[in-house]
């Protein structure tokens, strides 16, 4: 507990913008911190937004109504989602201290990110747990957010990935145990490796005793992704770590990943990133170099 309030002590209210696109009236991301503002004390009835936020929740409670009248408890390491164009509804008690940090995306980010099961969106809030490790990273990254150049947009775009992952891999209701959740969960480990051979998934239900139609139902409901989606998606994790942590060439990568060709490989990297592996790699490494 003495951790986690040295790790809230020194923020800040801060809020801050940057265009992903040429086009800034569509492409707009925001992130910082809110605290205690008056606005944020009242009563919200039937709010909606045109964009997408995430929140983790610092300090305050207060309950969540979603437009199904779903009502959400939230309170501090809860993750509180608002979805594009979704009426909402947020309690707060009249006195108490608000700290929480956000990240806004334009719907078509959301969009491509539901698409491809970066977003989860069964659900409204769950619960992250309270970790200092993780309040520093938030901090971090709304400071590399703010100090880096337009140069670094899609560095930017990568690392808002990365934490909107993670704070989906914190769902304390993910450590539920239940046969269903182990076989889940090691059908992710046998989908996230063995990456330079061809997996087919009617094996991998073979292994878990499943029958494919049965493997594939249980997946996307525990996982909100097929098994071939979520297998993509560690791949290009795995070539985003490659390109920036090795110097191996990009033909090399694709081939280890299991692409018969790389021209395959970077379309496929391209649409889940918004980047070519080139150019990926490219502005990272610059951008290391800088921070040196």
């Amino acid at each position: 507990m003495n951790s986690y309030r040295a790790s809230i002590g020194n923020i800040e209210r801060e809020i801050h913008h940057r265009f992903i696109e040429t086009d800034p009236a569509n492409e707009l991301i925001s992130t910082g911190f809110h605290m205690g503002l008056p606005e944020l004390q009242t009563r919200k009835v039937d709010a909606t937004q045109p964009e997408y936020s995430i929140s983790y929740i610092l300090q305050g409670e207060g309950e969540f109504t979603d437009n199904h009248d779903n009502v959400f408890p939230f309170s501090p390491g809860c993750i509180v989602q608002r979805y594009p164009g979704m009426p909402y509804s947020i309690h707060r008690p009249k006195s108490f201290t608000h700290l929480e940090f956000f990240l806004i995306l334009p719907r078509s980010l959301f969009e491509s990110f539901t698409k491809t099961g970066i977003i989860q969106n069964q659900y409204s809030v769950f619960d992250a747990g309270i970790d200092s490790v993780f309040i520093n990273k938030l901090s971090t990254f709304v400071h590399q957010f703010t100090t880096s150049t337009n140069n670094d947009t899609r560095f930017i775009l990568m690392e808002t990935i990365a934490l909107i992952i993670d704070c989906f891999k914190r769902d304390r209701s993910l450590l539920h145990d239940s046969e269903d959740r182990r076989l889940i969960e090691q059908a992710c480990l046998l989908l996230s490796d063995g990456f330079e051979e061809k997996l087919k998934l009617e094996a991998v239900a073979d292994k878990l005793g499943l029958s494919y139609e049965s493997f594939r139902k249980k997946f996307r409901a525990y996982k909100n992704i097929s098994p071939a989606q979520y297998r993509i998606q560690k791949r290009i994790e795995q070539a985003m770590t490659l390109l920036i942590e090795d110097s191996i060439p990009i033909k090399e990568i694709a081939f280890n990943l299991g692409y018969s060709n790389v021209a395959n490989f970077a379309k496929v990297f391209q649409k889940a990133t918004g980047a070519p592996p080139a150019t990926f790699r490219s502005e990272h490494r610059k951008r290391i170099e800088r921070n040196a």
